[in-house]
Parts: C-alpha cells; sequence; structure tokens
C-alpha cells in the first residue's frame, strides 16, 4: 500500500496548494481524478481485508459439537436397539465418528438429518440415557444452518478476490495518469516555482518501509 500512501500525500499537496493550480485546468482534472480515485481504493482496501478465516473455524467447531450429539444419539439408539432386539432400528442408527469424518460435507449433513428423523419416535426412551429433546432436534436445525454457512463464506471470498483484483487495477491506473500526466504537467513549475515543484516531488516519494528509505520519483531519476 505505499504507492497509496503516496497518493494520499500527493492528494493532501495538491489540495493545499489549490490555489496555485486555478488556472491550470488540465492539473484540476488529474486532481479531480486522483480525489476520486483514492476514495475508490479506500473502499476496495475495505472490502477486499474482509476475512473468513474465523468464519471457517466456527464452522468447524460447530461441526465437531453436532456430530459429538450425533454419536450420543446413535449411541442412545443401540441401547434401544439391543435392548428391544431391534434389528432396523440397529442398522438405522450404525454410525461414528469415523463415518462422518469420511463423508462429503453433504452427504454428512444429509445422515444427520436422517439420524434425527430416527431418533424422534425415541426421545422418550432416550432421555433416561442423557439424551434430550434438544440434541436430538439439533440434528436437523445444526445441520441445516451449517448447510448454509459454506455458500455464505464462498460468496464473500469470491468479492474479497475481486477487490483485490480492482484494488490493484485502481492504484495501477491512477499511478499511470500521475506519472505520465502530472508529472509532466508540474515541469512548468519547476522552472517558475522551483519551491512548489520541490514539494510536490517529495509528495511524490514513494516511502519503501523495507529499505527503510524514500524512493525515487521518474523525474528525480
Amino acid at each position: 500500500m505505499n504507492v497509496w500512501e503516496m497518493l494520499l500525500t500527493l492528494e493532501e499537496f495538491l489540495t493545499k496548494n489549490l490555489a496555485s493550480f486555478e488556472n491550470k485546468p488540465a492539473i484540476l482534472e488529474v486532481i479531480n481524478e486522483l480525489k476520486t480515485a483514492n476514495v475508490e481504493i479506500r473502499t476496495l482496501n475495505q472490502s477486499q481485508s474482509v476475512k473468513t478465516e474465523a468464519d471457517y473455524a466456527i464452522k468447524s467447531t460447530d461441526e465437531e459439537v453436532l456430530i459429538a450429539t450425533a454419536v450420543k444419539v446413535s449411541d442412545g439408539l443401540k441401547v434401544i436397539a439391543a435392548t428391544s432386539k431391534d434389528e432396523r432400528l440397529k442398522i438405522e442408527a450404525k454410525v461414528s465418528k469415523w463415518d462422518f469424518g469420511r463423508m462429503r460435507k453433504s452427504d454428512m449433513y444429509v445422515r444427520l438429518t436422517q439420524l434425527h428423523v430416527t431418533a424422534l419416535p425415541y426421545v422418550a426412551q432416550l432421555l433416561p440415557l442423557g439424551i434430550s429433546q434438544a440434541e436430538v432436534d439439533s440434528l436437523e436445525t445444526e445441520s441445516t444452518r451449517l448447510m448454509k454457512v459454506k455458500p455464505v463464506i464462498n460468496n464473500i471470498e469470491g468479492k474479497t478476490k475481486k477487490a483485490t483484483t480492482d484494488l490493484a487495477d485502481t492504484i495501477s491506473g491512477i499511478n499511470a495518469v500521475v506519472r505520465d500526466t502530472l508529472d509532466n504537467l508540474m515541469l512548468e513549475f519547476k522552472l517558475l516555482n522551483p519551491t512548489l515543484y520541490g514539494e510536490y516531488l517529495n509528495a511524490r516519494k514513494i516511502n519503501n518501509r523495507a529499505s527503510g528509505h524514500a524512493s525515487k520519483t521518474d523525474e528525480q531519476k
């Protein structure tokens, strides 16, 4: 963002010395372009700074809790199946953490919803085993909620990547206008107002944090 910092400094300098350019329409046009670009850059910079790592971390934790609940419900149903010698229930309740780990996300959510349907008729029998109605219901409600999270995260990532590309293009575009047009227009002041021109060159310096020095403008090179 060093180039943008230069563009902001340059805008500040030009605005402060606007009276010196009031009869210079070509320079005023570039100043207006610069101001517009800086507003756009600020907006794009905020957009591309959106992070999704936290969203993924939260989603992953929620999935782990949901899977743990599913295994608990499954174990309870297996107890009921063994007690009543219900082979059908035994088969429908059969699932493990390992099974969930091998599934695609979409298949996992379908399996969790199926387990919820299987468990509903046995809620009363699951209660003495320490499994609540809320835990059974969460298999369906949390699966539905989490299925909606990934598309939202993907959408945010897509917008973030586009904003990053647009940001680079906008900075590059206005920097080219400054370099190819404004630098040449300002040469007049090199002859007529050396002090103002020197201040302009200072505003055009790009701070190089890596080296601890300011790089020269094209005119200074």
